[in-house]
C-alpha cells in the first residue's frame, strides 16, 4: 500500500513539474508578445475564430515537432537561430528547415558583439513584433511564433500559406535587425525607420502536374500565370516527383547560362547566383557549393534522353519551398525572387 501511495505521489509531482515548467514557457511567450504589442486580434476578413483555430493548429504541431526532435513537416517549416556565440564572437547561425526535409538551409553572418540578452531582444523585435505583424494578417493570414524559454538557439516556427515567404523576410531581413531602434513610448514596440518587406510580392511560383506535359509559372501573388510546354511530363517514383531538368531550373529562375550537362561524367549543374548544384546520373549524392547532400533518390534518364531530377531536393536545395498536393497530385515551387533597385 504504502509503494503504491509512493509511486501515485511520485507520479503526481513529475506531472505537476512538467505542467509548471510549460505554464513558465507559455507565460515567458505570452510576456514576449504583450510587451511588442502584436497579440492576435481580428485581422481583416479573418473571423476571431479562424485566427485562433490556425494558431492552436500550429501550436500543436510545433509541441508535437519538439516531443519527436522534428524541425519541419508538412504544415509547419522553422528557423533556428543560433546565439550562443553573439557575445564573444558576434557569430549568428541560422537553420532552415522547409517541408520536412531534415537537411537545413545553413546561413551565417557576424555582426559586432553584444550581449546575449541584447541580441535575443532584438531578434524577437524584429520576427515577432514586424515580420508576424505584417503576415498575419489579410491576405497572407500567416502565423509565427518563437521558443525563447532557456535557450541559446531559438526556433522560428511559421504556419501558413506564405510561410517559405516569410521565412525568406526573416532570413533577409535578420543581419540588419541588430541596427533597428523601436519608439516603446505607447506600450508598443514600433520601428523608428519603417521596415520594407516585399519578399511577398517577389517569389517565383510554378505548378507542375503529375503525367502533365504542361505546367504554369507566375511572379509575385498576383502575377498571371504562364502556361509553358514541357516535352517530358513529370512523374512519381519511389514517393519522389521527379521533373524535367531544364524545366524545374526555369521554374526555380535560373537562366539558360545557368544549366550544363557533361555527357562524360552524366552530371548536371545548375547555376544560380552564388548558389551551385551538381547531380549525377544514378548517384544520390546532391553537391551544394561545397557542401554534400546526400538524397533518398537519385537522378535519371528517360526517352528521350532527358535528365530528370527529384524536385524537392533541388528545389530546397536552391532556397524554394516545396509543396505537394495530393489530391490534385500536383507540386508547388515558390522562390525568392531578387529585388530590382531603383
Amino acid at each position: 500500500m504504502m509503494r503504491r501511495f509512493l509511486k501515485l505521489r511520485i507520479t503526481r509531482t513529475l506531472n505537476m513539474q512538467m505542467r509548471k515548467q510549460k505554464l513558465r514557457k507559455l507565460v515567458a511567450l505570452l510576456v514576449v508578445v504583450l510587451v511588442l504589442g502584436c497579440w492576435v486580434g481580428a485581422a481583416g476578413g479573418a473571423t476571431d475564430q479562424e485566427i485562433y483555430d490556425r494558431i492552436h493548429f500550429m501550436n500543436q504541431q510545433v509541441e508535437e515537432m519538439e516531443a519527436s526532435s522534428v524541425y519541419s513537416n508538412v504544415y509547419v517549416d522553422s528557423s533556428w537561430v543560433d546565439l550562443s556565440n553573439v557575445s564573444s564572437t558576434g557569430t549568428v547561425v541560422q537553420h532552415t528547415y522547409r517541408g520536412g526535409n531534415p537537411t537545413p538551409t545553413i546561413n551565417n553572418f557576424t555582426i559586432p558583439s553584444r550581449s546575449f540578452d541584447s541580441a535575443l531582444d532584438k531578434v524577437v523585435r524584429y520576427v515577432l513584433g514586424n515580420v508576424a505583424n505584417v503576415y498575419k494578417q489579410e491576405p497572407l493570414n500567416t502565423e509565427t511564433t518563437m521558443i525563447t524559454y532557456q535557450r541559446t538557439t531559438v526556433p522560428i516556427y511559421v504556419y501558413g500559406p506564405y510561410k517559405a515567404q516569410e521565412l525568406d523576410e526573416i532570413i533577409l531581413g535578420l543581419p540588419n535587425c541588430f541596427n533597428i531602434s523601436y519608439d516603446t513610448s505607447h506600450g508598443r514596440s514600433d520601428p523608428i525607420t519603417p521596415i520594407e518587406m516585399p519578399v511577398a510580392e517577389a517569389t517565383l511560383n510554378a505548378i507542375f502536374s503529375i503525367d502533365n506535359p504542361t505546367y504554369t509559372i507566375s511572379s509575385g501573388s498576383t502575377g498571371e500565370p504562364v502556361t509553358m510546354t514541357m516535352d517530358v511530363a513529370p512523374y512519381i517514383k519511389d514517393n519522389r516527383t521527379y521533373t524535367p531538368v531544364r524545366f524545374l531550373a526555369y521554374a526555380l529562375g535560373v537562366t539558360e547560362e545557368g544549366i550544363q550537362w557533361n555527357e562524360a561524367t552524366q552530371t548536371v549543374t545548375i547555376i544560380k547566383d552564388d548558389t551551385t548544384l551538381k547531380l549525377t546520373i544514378g548517384s544520390t549524392t546532391l553537391t551544394k557549393n561545397s557542401q554534400t547532400i546526400t538524397m533518398d533518390v537519385a537522378p535519371e534518364l528517360v526517352n528521350p534522353g532527358r535528365t530528370m531530377l527529384p524536385a524537392r531536393w533541388v528545389s530546397e536545395a536552391m532556397g524554394a519551398s516545396v509543396t505537394w498536393d495530393e489530391t490534385t497530385k500536383q507540386v508547388t515551387i515558390e522562390i525568392l525572387q531578387p529585388q530590382e533597385q531603383g
